[in-house]
């Protein structure tokens, strides 16, 4: 064979070829990053909140159950970001040091961008926003799950009814806040009329620790005549004297909480009710219908308020049911709510008691012009006639306003959410 000597030009003619190859990736390359395919956003996003003062622009793809959208899913859909699922980086990597988030308000917050075009993958699914944080609901586990309610129609303050609340649910959620530096609970998004008398959604949370053994001097069933509603909203609890200088409310606390109107309708335990027409009654406004043998007789709820504005309350009935997690949640959901809970109920129930008699809000008709007081017992709930005039548990209950968001943690019984009020 012949051996010829590599001739210079052969060399420079695969030196200009390299270099248009080169040249045509790179503008190819260039091209296919700032187009992201169906997904590209017209608009050039900054970083909002970012820990550079220049760090150029963000691209952002929009996912929604997975699929991917051209138009970003709003709140008001029912869909909030999935923190978990979201991320940032160069090129479709996911870089760690890049931290996305949304508030309620649908602010996307970028943090630890460093390069330009940055690419952010954003995965938004069924949720709500708690406290102005984004929390995916779940179906099952631990977590806050979705409650639909099919019949509010002739309630009290049916009218602007949310139909879908948010409630936390299973064995042991991370639905752990510090308010008054003691360790609440977060029972959920829910439906609540507010001083203007607007049916609006707030969170409601109550105390992790339960009080044991008050005694209230006012022998009645009617929460607005109850001894211990004026120790929470104006007694020896909210000014912090008495048996409660360590464990009463503090200044900082008293800010957060909003003056609501409270539902005192009375369920019918003759009916056998299951949670959700409990939840209905509990919102009940004058008169009650009880059947027996295909006849039924209309009872008045006699002379118990119906509403009670305040700060400070107890628990509904619904409020522990609605707690209740696990494979047969929805079976637990549907029994008569007054008849002994099976193990599998109350295994999965974060909101369980471990007292006697823990008194809750709403009094029970049983028979005509007669109400009982309902409590919380280990394993079932009951209709006690001593109402909140005896010595008993309780945990004090209410709702938070608007503005009050989280501003660290994650809500694990070892990382409680911390609150910030800023009024807007």
């Amino acid at each position: 064979m012949k051996l010829e000597k590599f001739k210079e030009k052969n060399k420079k003619k695969i030196g200009i070829i390299l270099f248009t190859i080169t040249c045509i990736l790179l503008i190819t390359g260039l091209i296919l990053y700032r187009t992201f395919a169906i997904f590209e956003t017209n608009d050039e996003f900054n970083v909002i909140n970012g820990s550079v003062e220049d760090p150029g622009n963000i691209y952002f793809a929009f996912y929604k159950d997975g699929v991917i959208q051209k138009e970003m899913p709003r709140k008001e859909e029912g869909y909030v970001l999935d923190e978990s699922q979201s991320y940032c980086g160069v090129l479709g990597n996911k870089n760690p040091d890049i931290k996305v988030s949304m508030t309620d308000d649908e602010t996307i917050k970028i943090k630890g961008v460093t390069t330009s075009r940055t690419k952010c993958n954003l995965y938004f699914v069924k949720g709500a926003y708690i406290l102005g944080k984004a929390i995916p609901v779940v179906t099952e586990g631990d977590g806050l799950f979705e409650v639909t309610h099919d019949n509010v129609s002739g309630t009290l303050n049916d009218e602007g009814f949310k139909t879908t609340e948010y409630r936390y649910a299973g064995q042991n959620p991370d639905n752990y806040i510090t308010f008054n530096n003691e360790t609440w609970r977060i029972i959920g998004l829910v439906n609540v009329m507010t001083s203007e008398k607007n049916v609006e959604q707030r969170v409601k949370i109550v105390r992790n620790e339960t009080f044991s053994e008050v005694y209230n001097t006012i022998q009645s069933n009617d929460w607005t005549e109850a001894s211990l509603m004026r120790t929470l909203n104006e007694g020896d609890y909210y000014t912090r004297k008495g048996d409660y200088t360590q464990t009463g409310l503090q200044e900082n606390a008293k800010l957060m909480i909003e003056k609501v109107f409270w539902n005192l309708g009375a369920p019918d335990a003759k009916q056998s009710p299951t949670v959700e027409e409990h939840y209905v009654q509990e919102r009940w406004n004058v008169t009650i219908d009880i059947c027996s043998n295909n006849t039924c007789d209309t009872y008045e709820k006699g002379s118990n308020e119906i509403l009670w504005e305040g700060l400070i309350a107890l628990r509904y009935v619904t409020d522990f049911f609605y707690a209740t997690g696990g494979k047969n949640r929805n079976d637990c959901l549907n029994i008569n709510i007054y008849s002994p809970l099976s193990e599998t109920c109350l295994e999965y129930n974060w909101a369980k008691t471990s007292s006697d008699f823990e008194l809750l809000l709403s009094p029970t008709v049983i028979i005509e012009g007669y109400a009982y007081v309902n409590e919380l017992r280990t394993n079932y709930v009951a209709k006690a006639h001593h109402a909140v005039s005896y010595k008993s548990d309780f945990k004090p209950t209410l709702y938070l306003k608007k503005d009050v968001k989280i501003s660290s943690g994650t809500g694990n019984v070892n990382d409680a959410y911390k609150l910030k009020y800023e009024i807007s």
